[in-house]
């Protein structure tokens, strides 16, 4: 005989039910196909349907690897003169910006022809570069100089200079306009707001090595990862309070969100990881890529409702990987040699770390 609940019962029954759907999901790795040397950051196009990978350690020939978003198939890459750091894309999808550590400059890549149509002098040795929600403000962290420049998309034109922190990388910008930078070396966020981004704050002591920003997709969230502290901080937009921190992986070092900003991801560079935090209960689960040694970027893919599907670049080994929810899609495996080898390179790079 069925035996009904308890009125007690029934309500522990609907907590745990609601707190167990969301914890977040077990993830696999789906696949993975061969880079450029040094694959640094990697960004999606519009329509979801192709990958920019950075590979920073290939110098003025094919240093930015084009790969189908649904396949990982290469499509070919795009040569430019210098050394690439990051891409950001346009809003209607046929530039591709590209930061060049090397030459000081943003170039402004034509997709449909491959060719650099404007290089734009920034400062010394940019590398983060944010794009306004509207596409007529590019801005591009100057990491050798304290600066952010402001370059006006249409015409080129640097806009403005501004002053920030010692050696600013991560960069959010809200609908509104307000522009946040992570400051690595210098342990604090800047705020930069009003029309001409004359009002500027600085949020101190917030965390060692601030790298990464993205904002959840209602602007009232900056996420923020934390390099050695190995986790990322939420800041609430309208007070820029920190709400909390959440343990993530060895090294943080990209991050992303969900469009529906359900998931938050990141790429975990010494632990050779990817995290996902769920926002809504901040659980986390933490997966060791089969192959890969030292995560560095990472950047979500639109998805049906339910499932999760992003790309982590593998910093040492050279490879694109696709994480997805386990279940959904292939499993992808290395061999034996091939797991002991990657073991070997970890111990390696932990002992003697580049970047």
């Amino acid at each position: 005989m069925k035996r009904s609940l308890g009125p007690v019962a029934a309500v522990l029954l609907t907590l745990w039910s609601a707190v167990a759907s969301a914890v977040a999901p077990p993830v696999s790795a789906q696949d993975a196909a061969p880079t450029g040397s040094l694959p640094k950051g990697v960004t999606r196009s519009p329509d979801g349907r192709r990958l920019y990978v950075t590979h920073y350690g290939l110098v003025d020939r094919n240093n930015i690897g084009v790969f189908d978003a649904v396949t990982l198939k290469p499509l070919g890459a795009l040569s430019v003169p210098g050394v690439v750091v990051e891409t950001a894309m346009a809003r209607d999808g046929h530039t591709l910006y590209a930061s060049n550590f090397t030459r000081g400059t943003v170039q402004f890549i034509d997709l449909p022809s491959g060719k650099v149509t404007r290089e734009v002098k920034t400062g010394a040795h940019p590398k983060i570069l944010v794009v306004s929600r509207d596409g007529h403000r590019l801005f591009a962290a100057n990491w050798g100089d304290e600066s952010v420049a402001e370059v006006d998309p249409r015409s080129g034109a640097v806009l403005r200079t501004l002053r920030t922190g010692k050696n600013p990388r991560g960069m959010a910008i809200t609908r509104a306009g307000r522009l946040y930078v992570a400051n690595f070396n210098g342990a604090s966020l800047d705020v930069f707001d009003g029309p001409s981004l004359g009002h500027s704050s600085r949020l101190s002591d917030m965390c060692k090595f601030p790298r990464h920003l993205v904002l959840s997709p209602d602007d009232r969230q900056l996420y923020v990862s934390c390099l050695l502290a190995n986790e990322i901080l939420v800041l609430d937009t309208r007070s820029n309070k920190l709400l909390r921190r959440v343990k993530v992986g060895r090294f943080p070092k990209a991050i992303d969100v969900t469009p529906d900003g359900r998931y938050l991801v990141t790429a975990d560079y010494r632990g050779s990881t990817t995290t996902v935090v769920d926002t809504r209960d901040w659980t986390t689960r933490t997966l060791d890529v089969p192959g890969m040694d030292g995560a560095s970027g990472v950047v979500v893919a639109p998805t049906k409702r339910g499932e999760l599907r992003y790309f982590v670049t593998g910093w040492y080994d050279n490879h694109l990987y696709a994480v997805g929810t386990a279940g959904h899609g292939r499993r992808y495996e290395v061999d034996a040699a091939t797991a002991s080898l990657t073991l070997m390179r970890r111990r390696y790079h932990l002992k003697h770390p580049v970047e």
